[in-house]
């Protein structure tokens, strides 16, 4: 989905015939939500689409994650202690390669 988006320099404020749909306009005017939750009280109403909530609820719950897996640690420290810990030279190159395609 692309968006086209002119005049970023106007300074003027939207107003009522703003170029939004008539439903949804009609629908935050009334208290009511076009497809998602809406934020806010009185005035101004920012109104989000069903996606974007999905999204932010990803992000959170992403984000909450421990960044490091302690049981993937721990299970090498064991490994490189005992002395069974074995180095994937392939692996690690392929990966160094695939990094570099990226970028």
């Amino acid at each position: 989905m692309s968006m086209d988006i002119k005049n970023l320099t106007q300074t003027q404020p939207r107003t009522t015939g703003d170029g939004r749909g008539v439903a949804e306009t009609s629908a935050v005017r009334s208290g009511g939500t076009p497809g998602g939750k809406e934020s806010g009280s009185g005035g101004d109403r920012v109104t989000l689409s069903e996606a974007a909530t999905r999204l932010s609820d990803v992000t959170r719950t992403v984000s909450e994650q421990p960044v490091v897996d302690s049981k993937r640690v721990e299970q090498i420290r064991q490994e490189i202690q005992n002395g069974s810990y074995k180095v994937d030279s392939g692996r690690i190159a392929a990966s160094l390669i695939a990094m570099e395609k990226v970028l």
